[in-house]
Order: structure tokens, then C-alpha cells, then sequence
């Protein structure tokens, strides 16, 4: 039986579980109300985390509890706040995270210009907080929609390595976002990076890697239409940003 072919019984189930056990912490507000309401009313969610346990109920009922727990303490459902930004406006003009495009499945791809981000540049919350920013707009709490994660590493050097910001995003998409992403595309890793992701692989559980796609100007295609991509990338698309404020 796969997450798709499993019958809503079980997210009920599941749900159930979660509730009777950690009542007392669903009374206390360990966790945003909004988020124990989606839990009860959305069964996508649940599905969602099903498939991320490997279809394990006893392990979905305790990611449920260590995502809503993180969401309520990063207060992850004050990210979208309407005509306020989490974060100063100048994070975002700077460009190193956007939505734009989408590959070959039609999924919408989220680029990370790494090459953009320079570490201590900022305050690590509030460049956390800017990244978890486009994960929250684009999570739509199931499997049925996810992103693409664009990873350009193109003309980046070690300035741009953070691995405490590599961290970060690796335990968003490994704990607290299940769903978010159908893949990785990493675009034209230099070779000075190889140290770092021999420790970054230590990370991800063995399914992860799977999901992990490294790609050069030409295998790119495999993934994304030239229509579809950056001219920098082997495309068509002239790369100009530009942040507006749509908040």
C-alpha cells in the first residue's frame, strides 16, 4: 500500500492518535491554533506527513507533534502577515530567493541563487526567516502540489558557504515542510564544494538523496525546458529581478 492508495481511515487514525496523545499540549497551546486546525480538517496534510515517516503511523503522529511545535516557536503562521514582511525589505531586493518558471512536470521551480548570499551579511533569524518566508507561501500542507528547489551555485566560491544555512534548509525540508518539494536540482556545483557536501550528505536520511539531482548546462534539460530556464543556464530567459512587495 502506497500514501496515495491508503484509505482516509488511516490519516483518521493517525489524527486521532495525535490528539488523545498530546491533548494536554493542544490545551496548553504548545501549538498554533491554526495549525491544530489544519491537522482536523485537513486530511492532505496528514497524507503528507504519512508518506514522509515512509508510511510509519506512529512515526507521522510524532513528526506532527516536532512540526507544530517548531511552527508555533519560528511562529511560522505570522510569516504572512498581510502588509508586513517578516523581515527587512532589503533581504528580499537582494534576490538570492525567488519563484519564477517551472520544469518539465510543471511543477513551479524556487530558485536560490547562492552566488547572492554572503554568510554574516545579515542576521542569521532574519535570513532564516526571509527563506521560510517562500516555503510558507508556497506549502500548500499536502503531497499534491509540491515545488521544484532550484539550487544555482553557478560563480559562487566560499564566500557564499553557510552551512549553518544549509542546515537550516535541510531540516525544513526534511522535518518541518513534508510535501513542499518533489526534488532538488542542483545547478553546476563547483568543485571547491565537494568537501561540504560529503558533511552535508551525513544529513539527509537515505531517501533524500535520491531526490537530489546534479546537473551542468546540458543535463539540465532533463528537468527543465530551455523556454524555461535562465541564459546563464543554457536558456532563453533573460534573468532580471526585481522585488515587489505583493505582502
Amino acid at each position: 500500500m502506497s500514501y496515495e492508495t491508503a484509505p482516509e481511515s488511516v490519516m483518521d487514525q493517525i489524527r486521532s492518535n495525535f490528539v488523545q496523545k498530546y491533548k494536554s499540549n493542544i490545551e496548553k497551546e504548545i501549538y498554533h491554533p491554526k495549525d491544530v486546525e489544519r491537522i482536523k480538517a485537513n486530511g492532505s496534510w496528514i497524507r503528507a506527513f504519512y508518506k514522509h515517516s515512509l508510511l510509519d503511523q506512529d512515526r507521522a503522529v510524532e513528526m506532527i507533534h516536532d512540526v507544530l511545535k517548531w511552527r508555533k516557536d519560528f511562529d511560522c503562521n505570522g510569516l504572512l502577515t498581510p502588509g508586513k514582511l517578516p523581515v527587512p525589505e532589503e533581504l528580499f531586493k537582494k534576490g538570492a530567493i525567488f519563484k519564477r518558471n517551472e520544469d518539465i512536470q510543471c511543477n513551479p521551480l524556487l530558485h536560490f541563487i547562492i552566488k547572492v548570499h554572503k554568510k554574516d551579511q545579515f542576521p542569521a533569524e532574519q535570513i532564516y526567516r526571509c527563506i521560510a518566508f517562500f516555503f510558507e507561501k508556497n506549502y500548500k500542507f499536502n503531497t499534491e502540489d509540491p515545488i521544484v528547489l532550484l539550487i544555482d551555485m553557478a560563480d559562487a566560491g566560499y564566500s557564499n558557504l553557510d552551512m549553518d544555512l544549509i542546515k537550516f534548509i535541510v531540516n525544513c525540508l526534511k522535518t518541518y515542510y513534508p510535501g513542499l518539494i518533489d526534488y532538488m536540482i542542483v545547478f553546476q556545483m563547483p568543485f571547491i564544494f565537494n568537501a561540504a557536501w560529503k558533511i552535508i550528505k551525513n544529513w539527509l536520511p537515505p531517501q533524500a538523496m535520491k531526490l537530489i539531482k546534479f546537473v551542468d548546462k546540458k543535463s539540465i534539460r532533463e528537468f527543465v525546458h530551455e523556454s524555461q530556464l535562465f541564459v546563464h543556464m543554457g536558456g532563453t530567459v533573460m534573468m532580471i529581478y526585481y522585488f515587489i512587495n505583493d505582502q
